[in-house]
């Protein structure tokens, strides 16, 4: 790993260093500790500023984070810094006004209202009206425009809006140090009611094997829509969720599926990386990964 702030490689002086990023934050953030000397004349003395760029790359030399420093905290000892990549951008402007069209049309419009450059985008094609309210970021607007199943991000200096990747990663049980694992039913939802505006049924769907497992929960919505289609995608299963230490990969991500077999941890099945947090530290380099599986 190589951490540079305005093309100075800082790894010299480097205590350690944290990056993480999870599925309701628009960007990723580094932190770093920096170790200082000022008496000492040989001693790496970095000069660093709000604003300073901040790149992080693998030992292949592939980037794996681009920011900029946000926070400074200086001690005798010791700075440390807090930097974000350029997906704060959605998460500290708010929008104001509608937005109409496919999930696209809208992720393109609200980059426009930022003067953001547009990347990949594979939204959702449902065409809907989006009315912004006092306080709503951009990544608000942009999340219920995208649609379930997608990850966005400020990928360079573009906004791309992506599914979560189809290919699979193994948790190999040789790398896995730690594991935690849950199941919770309270988010079921096995029977949805559309109804129109009059308060009439016009669609329904159920799930019969959990209403027989677990009893009856049911919602009810407004027509928004395809109603059939409505209802069907406001049924929720299970969550099944995961906490895993395991030696340091940059290969995961948020959106990155991962199989695991590991029963001893009450681990199987094929998850999601809703959140994750790569440490270097004292010499070791872990990543903790937070999985979950909807059924």
């Amino acid at each position: 790993m190589r951490l540079t702030v305005n093309g100075l490689l800082v790894n010299p002086v480097l205590g350690t260093a944290r990056l993480e990023k999870s599925r309701e934050d628009a960007s990723a953030i580094l932190t770093a500790i920096l170790w200082t000397a000022p008496a000492d004349t040989y001693f790496q003395k970095p000069s660093l500023a709000v604003g300073d760029v901040v790149r992080l790359t693998d030992d292949s030399g592939k980037e794996r984070f681009l920011g900029s420093v946000h926070c400074l905290e200086r001690s005798p000892e010791k700075v440390t810094l807090t930097a974000f990549d350029r997906g704060v951008y959605l998460a500290r402007n708010e929008l104001y006004g509608v937005f109409c069209g496919s999930g696209t049309d809208i992720c393109r419009q609200a980059a426009a209202k930022l003067g953001i450059p547009v990347g990949s985008i594979d939204a959702d094609i449902t065409r809907r009206t989006i009315v912004t309210r006092a306080g709503e970021s951009a990544f608000s607007v942009l999340r219920k425009a995208a649609g379930e199943g997608r990850e966005i991000s400020v990928e360079g200096e573009a906004l791309t809006v992506r599914r979560c990747r189809e290919e699979t990663l193994t948790l190999a049980p040789e790398r896995v140090l730690e594991v935690s694992a849950a199941v919770d039913i309270r988010k079921v939802i096995d029977r949805c009611v559309v109804v129109d505006r009059k308060g009439r049924p016009i669609a329904t769907a159920e799930n019969g094997g959990d209403i027989a497992a677990y009893g009856l929960f049911q919602t009810v919505l407004g027509k928004a829509g395809n109603a059939n289609e409505q209802a069907r995608a406001a049924l929720t299963g299970r969550a099944m969720t995961a906490g895993v230490t395991l030696l340091g990969d940059l290969g995961f991500r948020v959106g990155s599926r991962v199989r695991g077999s590991l029963p001893q941890w009450g681990l199987e099945g094929i998850y999601t990386v809703t959140a994750v947090c790569h440490r270097w530290e004292a010499g070791l380099f872990t990543t903790e990964l937070t999985l979950e599986v909807l059924e």
